[in-house]
């Protein structure tokens, strides 16, 4: 960073976050410059899905980047592949939800070995 400003290394290339949205629908600042995304990502946002399972709602993957490890067993876990895992704008691998192919069936929030060791976590917190 100079002057404030976000300076790319050499041969970095920062994605494009137009097709993303976030799961309340909100758009993902586009805007050149570093501009980290905050939570699950989605693609193909507001494409139709039939009405039984539109009812449901998407599954939210992480509420924060360090709620995510990587480890692409939510990507494994998806009966129709709608899970891809994509760099983010640091290199990392994270999940972006494709919400046309999407079932909601959440078996990919069942998978989440690194989520459920945070849930754990947090339980025992707060029973002391």
């Amino acid at each position: 960073m100079r002057n404030g400003k976000f300076t790319p290394r050499r041969g970095f290339t920062p994605p494009d976050n137009t097709p993303y949205r976030y799961r309340d629908g909100s758009r993902m600042d586009a805007s050149p410059g570093y501009h980290p995304h905050v939570s699950t990502r989605f693609r193909n946002w507001g494409a139709g899905a039939p009405a039984a399972i539109a009812k449901r709602e998407l599954p939210e993957l992480y509420r924060d980047r360090s709620e995510c490890c990587g480890c692409t067993a939510c990507a494994a876990a998806c009966p129709r592949d709608a899970i891809a895992m994509e760099s983010d704008e640091e290199g990392f691998a994270y999940p972006v939800v494709d919400a046309a192919l999407c079932i909601r069936c959440r078996r990919c929030m069942d998978v989440c070995v690194f989520k459920a060791a945070l849930v754990e976590r947090w339980h025992q917190g707060v029973r002391k």
